[in-house]
Parts: structure tokens; sequence; C-alpha cells
């Protein structure tokens, strides 16, 4: 069976859009029918054009903790797979969800197993994920993997909730205080300032960077950001995106106050995939090829794999993370220990349950404080802003006195 997006008119006239299961075009169609709607479009999935598959949206990490909930409670309740993947698929409002579950149960039943069905969105599932349904087929225990699975996921999306609900605020607050700050800049500094233009006098050297400024971003500035974007892309289509990346990667993983969010933030996601893998007898080799893929950083990520790649010519994992001077010397530690006592997992474990909170931490206190810096910095650049107007008027007022 394969799956099929269809748009029909249902008997009250109105559009209905949805997915369904059939063997064919033709049965799909008469599905439709059967089901009293008048199909006005049927496609199958899957034969969509490859250009137009590279711009779908993949499930977003939220969705996906749903649907590995949702999918291991089914199968630990006995409903076989493919028939928990058409549940899912027929009762969820979501889109991708949707269409990725129905095309999985298909594969399913036409004899694929469900590491081989996954790998066809990789964009939805990564290797990590899909590594580990390996191992629940193989264990024979596919809804104990699944649970720690979801586990897993509902960690690293409450981390990301956290840190967006925490930044929602100091962004709003900074775009509306640039735009306020521009608008007056390009509109009520010029029509202010164009009074003192009959003065006979020198303007204050703060009223005067005032006026340059407001000058620039009315004039220039836009050219300015044009050529910006225009070389950014060209700077992207000569090096690729991946060198560029890892430049960029380079450098912001060097700045004092960002440097300990992003190694934070990524040794605690390469920490529990390891510790999860190894827990589901994941070979060390392999399972430190697929975590280390999963950290972010591009210059971190090198470094691991250079480090780590002694971990196969028989060196332990402690002492190839000792090499990398972005790893803190407790995580080591916590590995050696791990690996003397035979308990690797738990100390892994361990390991990203310090890092995540230090993480936490870290991130709150900086939320907190940026929020009154924001403030400060914007009410300080108004201030400046009233007093580069204000100048010329007390420089005018006084002359008359001295007059």
């Amino acid at each position: 069976m394969a799956a099929f997006d269809y748009e029909a008119i249902n008997l009250d006239g109105k559009k209905e859009k949805g997915i369904i299961a059939s063997d064919s075009l033709e049965t799909a169609r008469r599905e439709l029918r059967n089901r009293r709607l008048a199909p006005v479009r049927v496609s199958e999935v899957n034969s969509k054009n490859k250009l137009f598959r590279i711009f779908e949206r993949k499930i977003s990490l939220k969705n996906l903790v749903i649907f590995t909930r949702q999918l291991s409670a089914l199968t630990s309740g006995g409903v076989s797979l493919d028939r928990a993947l058409r549940v899912i698929g027929e009762q969820s409002t979501n889109t991708q969800v949707k269409e990725h579950s129905l095309t999985l149960a298909s594969r399913i039943e036409e004899g694929f197993s469900f590491t081989e069905a996954l790998k066809e969105f990789p964009q939805s599932f990564d290797r990590l994920y899909i590594s580990l349904v390996s191992a629940g087929e193989r264990a024979g225990d596919m809804s104990g993997i699944l649970e720690k699975t979801a586990s897993y996921l509902e960690r690293r999306s409450k981390i990301q909730q956290d840190i967006t609900g925490a930044l929602i605020y100091p962004a709003v607050l900074i775009c509306l205080a640039f735009i306020i700050v521009g608008l007056m800049l390009i509109f009520v500094v010029p029509s202010v300032v164009s009074q003192f233009e009959h003065l006979n006098q020198d303007l204050p050297l703060l009223t005067r960077l005032l006026i340059g400024l407001s000058e620039f971003i009315s004039g220039p500035a836009i050219w300015l950001i044009t050529i910006l974007i225009f070389s950014s892309i060209l700077l992207f289509k000569l090096f690729g995106s991946k060198k560029v990346y890892s430049i960029i990667d380079r450098y912001l993983i060097k700045v004092p106050v960002l440097k300990g969010f992003l190694i934070n933030a990524n040794l605690a996601r390469f920490t529990s995939s390891l510790s999860i893998l190894r827990n589901n007898d994941i070979p060390i080799v392999q399972a430190i090829e697929i975590s280390t893929a999963t950290v972010s950083n591009s210059y971190l990520r090198k470094n691991l794999e250079e480090s780590l790649i002694k971990v196969t010519e028989g060196d332990s994992l402690a002492n190839s993370l000792s090499n990398v001077v972005e790893v803190p010397p407790l995580v080591t530690q916590l590995v050696d220990s791990g690996e003397r006592s035979g308990e690797l997992e738990s100390m892994l474990s361990k390991a990203a349950e310090f890092l995540d909170l230090e993480f936490q931490q870290s991130t709150k206190i900086a939320m907190n404080l940026l929020e009154p810096m924001v403030v400060i910095i914007m009410g300080g650049i108004v201030a400046g802003i009233v007093i580069a107007v204000l100048l010329p008027l007390i420089q005018m007022n006084n002359l008359s006195l001295i007059g």
C-alpha cells in the first residue's frame, strides 16, 4: 500500500484535504467516493518532484516526541507496528506526522523493516533515532526503545522550549527598540535638526554625529545592507556552506560568554546520546560516530572526531576526550571512572545531567541579565538622541543670554 495526498469536495460543497492509504491511485479515488467525497486532486506522496521535496518541512521536535510516545504506547499494548503507525497517521492533525506515519505504515506492509522505512525521511529521523530503532528491532523490544527515545527527545525539547521562551521577550524588546530608534533617526531627527541650519555657529559634536548617523541610515545604509547580503550569498557559493559555517563556528566557540553555552549544550547531547546507544548494545565505535554527529558546532565536532579516532586504535574513551581542550575535566573524570568500574553508560548519563544543569543555570542567569541590559542600552541610545537634539537649543539660549 502507498500513501496518497488528496483534495476533495464533501457533501456540503466544502474542500477537504488529507492523506489516504491505498493500493493504487484508482483504489484511492474509489475509497474517497465511498466516503462521499468528490476527488479534485489525488497524488502519491512519494511521487512528488524531488526538487519540491527539498522544501518539505520536517517533523518538529515537539511533534516527534508525541509521535514516538504514541507509537511506544500502542506497540506496548500489543498493536502491530504498521497498524500503530496507521492509527497515528489517521488521527494526527499535523500534516508531516500524518504523511510520514502513513508512508511508514505502507513501507512496513510492503515488507521493509522499520529501520529501512525511517531512512526515507532523514530530515525528520536522524541517525541516532534510526540506530536506536534498529537496536530495538534486533532486541525485539521496540516499545521499550521507543519509550527511552521519547524520554531523551523530551529532555531536548524542554531545553529548547526554555531557551525559546526566555529569548522571546528580549528579542521582541530589541526589535521594537531598533524600530523606534530607526524611525526617530529617519523621520524625527532630520525635521528637528533642520531648524538649526540657519545658525551661524558650529553645532555640538554629539549633534553632528547624530545628523551624520541619520543621513547614513536614510541614504547609504540600504545599499550597504544589500551589498552585505549579496556578499554573503557569494561567499557561500564560492566556498560552500560547510566551510563558511566551520569558520563561523570556530570563532563563536572562542567568544568568552558564548563559549560555555555552546560547549555545555553540545557535550550534553554527545554524552546523553552515547549513553543511550551504549545502553542498547550499539558497538562503541559506531556509538561514538553517531553521537559525534549530534554535535552542532562543526569546530567542536571536528576536534572530537580527530581525538576519538584513537578509540578505534585501542585507546580509552577518557584518554581520547582529555585531548579535547573544550571538554571539562569533570566530564573526563566521570568517563574515566565509568570505564574503570564498568559503568560507563551510567557515568555518561551523569555527565549529561551535569552539563544540562550547567547549561540551564547559565542560560537562566544570562536571560535574567539580558532584559535589564537591553532596557538600559536602548534607554541610553534614546537619551543620547534627546540630548543631541537639546544641546543646540541650550547653546542658543546661552548665546541669547550673553547677548
